[in-house]
């Protein structure tokens, strides 16, 4: 048997095996090292980069704002028209149920409209329907509401921004009459019959609409105007 002392143990050198694969792993590891520290230096985006992408979203918002403002001013129209649309089949549907004349009165100048009725509206002065309401009562000193127009009946609603009314144009036993300024208004009567009218609306981009009340039912509908009809109406700037 051969005995190995301690210190021969201590003295004992690594195999040349073994030293070989350290020297490969060590440099192996350094770059490994090296690369990732390279890569968490490279995650940030340069001066240049950012003023590049900022450039790009100045011009892209510049070359879509027209549109957007666009879009905007068109949909504030359907809006309003959509809103004059529901008074008006609101004036019909009162005007069949109190059975007496509802009436819808349009401020052209102003660019407004109210709702009235035969008890607060006067044909020589429409414009002094405004404020009017005849639909409370006073009961033991307290109002009490006797319609359901109670709180809206001659109180003036604007049209949306940019929106404004061109003309209003009636047809009566076969005669056209247009309105472009001053106040008008269009009638439904308790059978729910009206005048054959058309409402043109018009945003800042020239745009038109026209809400048509049809005299036989008292119907409101509402459509759009190419520019061809617009030109040939003269309604546009």
């Amino acid at each position: 048997m051969i005995r190995i002392s301690p210190a021969g143990l201590m003295n004992k050198k690594p195999a040349q095996g073994k030293l070989i694969l350290l020297h490969r792993i060590k440099p192996r590891m350094m770059k490994d090292c090296q690369r990732r520290t390279t890569c968490k230096a490279e995650g940030g985006f340069s001066l240049m980069e950012i003023m590049v992408v900022l450039a790009i979203i100045a011009v892209l918002s510049s070359i879509s704002a027209p549109a957007l403002r666009g879009f905007a001013a068109s949909r504030r129209l359907k809006t309003s028209a959509r809103a004059i649309v529901d008074t008006l089949g609101f004036a019909r549907d009162m005007a069949i149920t109190e059975k007496n004349t509802h009436l819808v009165v349009f401020d052209i100048d102003a660019n407004r409209y109210w709702l009235a009725s035969s008890e607060t509206f006067d044909i020589q002065n429409p414009a002094a329907s405004a404020g009017r309401s005849t639909n409370s009562v006073t009961a033991n000193g307290q109002q009490v509401m006797v319609s359901r127009t109670d709180g809206i009946m001659g109180i003036p609603r604007p049209l949306n921004r940019g929106i404004t009314i061109t003309a209003i144009v009636t047809t009566n036993n076969g005669v056209n009459q247009q309105i472009i300024t001053g106040v008008d208004y269009v009638y439904f009567s308790p059978i729910a019959t009206s005048v054959d009218t058309i409402v043109y609306l018009q945003n800042i981009d020239d745009d038109v609409m026209a809400i048509t009340v049809e005299a036989a039912t008292g119907r409101a509908s509402i459509r759009e105007l190419s520019p061809q009809q617009i030109q040939t109406l003269e309604l546009g700037n």
